[in-house]
């Protein structure tokens, strides 16, 4: 059997490529705005139709991946994603685009279940935090990759070439993924009845809440980042890849700090529910950073800006991965990712709707004050609905 940390490993490296797929398309719309005739109401709609796919994927992922175990879980979405993402470099028209990108949100839809749902089975509640941190680190760096590696491509053969080489980097993952993955029979799956009362309870409705308010500001930052800059102040697509990493390094550094200063305080005897929301609620306070950012005096305190808030973002995000296997049974967390992700994503999905509208019509400053404070409220739903519980 694998050893934990080859599938920790594996896992980061899944979620690495997750994003770089979904990021490319980010990177690459200032050609298709010229090649395909894109407009950002065309963009919005295409990323609304990618997150309410990935939304209602991840209804049938938790349950499937709940069933089937992590290993082939993620083996079956990992496939359809990638396939779906060497699509793109056949796309001819914004329709074909909006299509792939349902696929695209389809599959990808399997990662988180099946990764949150590994961990919880491997690492002790003191390890969770810091270990959901670094397998959800590899979205960040994914995000990170994208724009010079996307950009590059790009510029010397094409946005076509840039989406074959990403979906073919999904499929070599794949063949490792096999070679590696845990061989374990998966555990019984909840019986309707306790999956029923799971769903029902107080922690999910909570998570649900929270997921669906706060974690738009991320999918902002990583589908309308690129755009900002060139459009707002007026990077070329060079520039956009030098520079456009660089609020992706803070969330990982966000996401290896809070999962490690959670993980400390309850080593030290902190309650596991009190020592995740405080670090969460200092998260949501850099976030709220995104208020500053269109009135910034230059580019690059406008990117200083987005990077406090980015770090914030991943000392949100490791805590309420590692709330999920604090508070929910191993053979039915996967389910419980599925549910709250969805949620995440519908927020997310009316969020970039709304932004596809609003840059329009009143530019970026309303999107950024939205964003700014979007976490805030989430922290407040999230501190008087969780409460310290033991896992089922």
């Amino acid at each position: 059997m694998a050893h934990r940390y080859t599938i920790l490993a594996l896992l980061s490296f899944s979620t690495l490529i997750n994003y770089l797929d979904r990021q490319a398309l980010a990177v690459v719309v200032p050609e298709l705005r010229r090649d395909l005739a894109l407009s950002s109401r065309d963009y919005g709609e295409i990323t609304t139709a990618f997150l309410i796919a990935y939304g209602a994927g991840q209804l049938l992922a938790g349950p499937l991946i709940d069933r089937l175990g992590a290993g082939w879980g993620l083996a079956l979405f990992a496939a359809v994603w990638s396939l779906a993402a060497l699509a793109h470099g056949l796309a001819q028209t914004a329709g074909h685009l909006l299509a792939l990108r349902i696929l695209l949100g389809l599959g990808e839809a399997g990662n988180w279940p099946a990764g949150v749902k590994s961990i919880s089975e491997r690492f002790s509640r003191s390890e969770r935090a810091f270990s959901m941190g670094l397998f959800d680190a590899g979205s960040a760096i994914g995000a990170m990759l994208a724009p010079p590696l996307v950009a590059t491509l790009t510029i010397v053969y094409g946005w076509r070439v840039a989406f074959l080489c990403t979906g073919v980097l999904g499929l070599l993952w794949l063949i490792l993924w096999l070679g590696f993955m845990p061989r374990e029979a998966p555990l019984p799956a909840l019986s309707p009845g306790a999956s029923w009362r799971m769903l029902r309870g107080r922690p999910f409705w909570g998570l649900v809440a929270t997921r669906f308010l706060a974690t738009p500001v991320w999918w902002f930052h990583v589908f309308w980042l690129p755009d900002y800059l060139g459009q707002a102040r007026g990077f070329t697509l060079r520039e956009i890849g030098v520079f456009a990493w660089v609020p992706f390094v803070t969330v990982d550094l966000g996401k290896l700090f809070g999962g490690r200063l959670s993980d400390y305080w309850i080593l030290r005897g902190a309650s596991v529910t009190r020592a995740r929301k405080v670090v969460m609620g200092g998260g949501a306070v850099c976030m709220a950073a995104g208020l500053l950012v269109v009135d910034a005096h230059s580019s690059f305190a406008a990117l200083a800006w987005v990077s406090l808030a980015t770090f914030g973002f991943g000392m949100w995000s490791a805590n309420i991965l590692a709330l999920h296997a604090d508070l929910f049974a191993s053979r039915g967390i996967a389910t419980a990712v599925g549910g709250t992700t969805a949620a995440a994503s519908l927020g997310g999905a009316i969020f970039t709707w709304l932004t596809g509208r609003l840059v329009d019509t009143e530019g970026y400053g309303l999107v950024f004050a939205l964003a700014g404070t979007a976490a805030l409220l989430g922290f407040a739903v999230l501190w008087f609905t969780i409460r310290d519980e033991a896992a089922a």
